[in-house]
């Protein structure tokens, strides 16, 4: 078993002492969304959305950390934040499609 990578090492550490501020920035991209929508959805909905831009903001800083400059990391972030519910549906659907893929052919 190879030892792990120490940038990822790196990388992870330094997402335990700032870790919060990735995740309020790519929730806040999804608040500003909802906020700029005229969608009418339900309070839990709102919810739903902000905690996966916070997960997707996150999830984006493994992919940038230290490849570009700090403004530019945060941008990132709050725009996939922003971006977030057309990434979680994408992701969804191609997992039900897959799943049902599967069960057509095990009948």
């Amino acid at each position: 078993m190879s030892a792990p990578d120490p940038d990822l090492l790196q990388t992870a550490e330094d997402l335990k002492k700032g870790g919060w501020i990735v995740a309020m920035l790519g929730a806040a991209g999804a608040l500003c969304r909802l906020l700029l929508t005229n969608e009418d959805v339900h309070w839990w909905m709102w919810v739903k959305r902000i905690i996966a831009g916070g997960i997707v903001g996150v999830l984006c800083y493994f992919a940038v950390h230290g490849k570009v400059e700090p403004i530019y990391e945060a941008i990132i972030y709050s725009c996939c934040g922003s971006a977030s519910q057309e990434l979680v549906s994408l992701l969804i659907r191609t997992i039900n499609r897959t799943n049902h893929g599967k069960n057509q052919r095990s009948r």
